[in-house]
């Protein structure tokens, strides 16, 4: 089934905009942020940061303007200000492998993992209790998900 066939699919089902499509990128991040219940300043600055570079990288590989502020806001309103079904997040990551230029999987995974870093809900935390087991299980799905080469995370200079 194609990504896009599938995502119609979905549109129907929860009435989810044509443009929201352009976003899958986000849903990843978007899974990550609610993955403790709560969509922290932190977490959002980090997923408005990325919404910013994902429009521009649509923009200019379009080469013509993709999606309108309003789909972003709506976007916005829909995912990451009111907590949508965990059913809806997981079908929509589903669709990210294949919908997804590959070439994006580490940029979409880096910050999954600086979301996941960003915010504690409660404090102190443990040494390893940063980032939470919930979090942390997610991360492992969407490492295998985007088929995440460890070799592929390392900058360049090493």
């Amino acid at each position: 089934m194609s990504p896009q066939y599938a995502f119609d699919q979905l549109m129907n089902e929860f009435n989810l905009r044509p443009a929201d499509f352009y976003f899958l990128d986000l849903m990843p991040l978007i899974e990550i942020i609610w993955a403790d219940d709560d969509n922290q300043p932190g977490e959002l600055r980090l997923l408005y940061n990325f919404l910013i570079e994902h429009i521009a990288f649509l923009d200019r590989i379009a080469g013509i303007q993709v999606v309108t502020s309003e789909d972003a806001d709506a976007f916005l309103d829909r995912f990451a200000h009111n907590r949508p079904s965990s059913r809806l997040l997981t079908e929509l990551r589903s669709i990210v492998s294949k919908a997804v230029p590959t070439h994006r999987h580490p940029t979409i995974f880096e910050y999954c993992l600086d979301i996941a870093a960003a915010c504690t809900t409660q404090y102190p935390y443990g040494l390893r209790d940063r980032i939470i087991d919930e979090e942390k299980k997610l991360l492992t799905k969407i490492f295998a998900e985007l088929n995440i080469k460890p070799d592929t995370m390392l900058p360049d200079q090493v």
